[in-house]
């Protein structure tokens, strides 16, 4: 009798040590064929299961890192982009902080998904080797199965022919003992190959559910890829709202340093008006005239009189020959009265002129104070705006930087996924080939 599972054991052990196969080969029986064929079948479906355990790490991998890399999480870097896009551009308002967080958090995530796709894609490639190399063995088995049952038959025939011929037993005893023996290994036969061929039936249900299982995988595997590839659509639409935010910004500042830099007319003009100097002609008129009061006093002659005014509102001085109060000639005054009173008239008007040049100057001097105070803080302002636009520009570079190793990332990521779709869909069409 032939033990099946003795055969089935080395035919896996020729399988994967070929220089190992004895000359036991003779004792296969005719059913051997479809045993090798069933044995190539449970390998393709083992070399299937094997490739679906890449969906499993995939998995259990991204279900540690909160859920993976699905379609919410995509969902989550849309919302995070509409709102990375203000109305308007505000400098004070970007948080440079929480966005170099979040770029170092992309990029951490790139880096391990990664290098989870390129551990999965070398596995995935040392396989689908192994696969290759199995079925090149069962190959090669199964021709020297068709030489070995050849050899068999042609061995058997001739062997049956001089038994009939040299031990001819005409007794009915022997020839019914011989039957009875023959009857009862056909009968063990029979048993063992029915028991060979439920085991194989199991082994084909199980293989055809591993199918199904395999194919619901692979299945899940395109879903997940497809919700990465929105996730990183998603990120491109936010890194493009990120540039065209940057252009805003630099064109704003462009735009507010060239109108700091640029003179403002009105400004400059109220600005001559202010810091002009103040007119003293009328003060210096009226110090002539209290000289020429004074000498035509003291020495008695003539002068002609001018008259004085004080505006209350501009407390400017106006002098002129048409006054409103005249002073009389000297000569035809005889009354020491009238000449005292003239003289106590003039000389409260000369201190009231006095009091009316001390308050201009007081003026004078606080505006001046107030526009050297505005011009030292108009000067801070400018130093603090250039300082925070040296930063701005520090902090742009910055993170432009990150977004584009980020990218980098990104990109290797990508390629990873594409080669191992590839990976599979070529295993797929060559297994659906077989």
């Amino acid at each position: 009798m032939v033990d099946v599972h003795s055969i089935v054991s080395r035919l896996h052990l020729g399988a994967t040590f070929p220089h190992r196969i004895k000359p036991t080969w003779n004792l296969l029986p005719p059913f051997a064929r479809r045993v090798a064929a069933q044995s190539r079948r449970i390998h393709a479906a083992m070399a299937m299961l094997r490739v679906s355990s890449y969906r499993k790490l995939f998995e259990e991998d991204g279900c540690s890192e909160n859920g993976g890399l699905g379609a919410p999480c995509a969902g989550q870097y849309r919302a995070s982009a509409r709102r990375a896009a203000p109305d308007q551009c505000d400098c004070d308002k970007l948080d440079f902080a929480a966005a170099k967080t979040l770029s170092r958090e992309g990029l951490s995530r790139f880096v391990k998904d990664r290098g989870l796709i390129a551990a999965l894609n070398d596995r995935l490639v040392r396989l689908i080797k192994l696969a290759h190399c199995f079925e090149e063995e069962n190959k090669s088995l199964e021709f020297q199965i068709l030489d070995l049952q050849e050899k068999l038959d042609s061995q058997m025939t001739p062997s049956r022919t001089s038994s009939a011929v040299v031990v001819p037993d005409r007794s009915l005893d022997a020839a019914v003992e011989r039957l009875r023996r023959q009857r009862d290994e056909i009968l063990c036969d029979t048993e063992e190959l029915r028991k060979e061929l439920e085991c194989l039936q199991e082994e084909y249900e199980k293989a055809a559910q591993l199918r199904v299982l395999i194919q619901q995988e692979r299945q899940d595997v395109s879903q997940e890829v497809d919700a990465v590839t929105a996730e990183c659509l998603a990120l491109r639409e936010q890194v493009a709202i990120y540039e065209q935010q940057l252009a805003n910004m630099e064109a704003q500042h462009s735009t507010e340093v060239g109108t700091l830099l640029q003179p403002d007319h009105g400004m400059v003009s109220a600005a001559a008006l202010k810091f002009g100097s103040p007119d003293i002609s009328p003060i210096l008129d009226v110090k002539e005239y209290y000289c020429q009061l004074a000498q035509s006093l003291q020495f008695e002659c003539g002068a002609s009189s001018s008259a004085v005014a004080l505006h209350a509102d501009g407390k400017e001085l106006e002098v002129g020959g048409t006054a409103r109060s005249t002073v009389k000639d000297l000569s035809k005054i005889k009354d020491v009265g009238e000449m005292k009173d003239l003289i106590s008239r003039l000389q409260k008007e000369l201190a009231e002129l006095e009091r009316c040049g001390e308050e201009l100057e007081d003026e004078v001097e606080m505006k001046r104070a107030a526009y050297v105070e505005q011009i030292a803080e108009l000067k801070c302002t400018i130093d603090e705006m250039r300082h925070k636009e040296a930063d701005l520009k520090a902090q742009m570079s910055d993170q432009c930087d990150d977004y584009q190793e980020l990218l980098s990332e990104k990109m290797a990521r990508d390629m990873e996924i594409a080669a191992y779709r590839s990976l599979m869909e070529e295993e797929e069409a060559r297994l659906c080939c077989l």
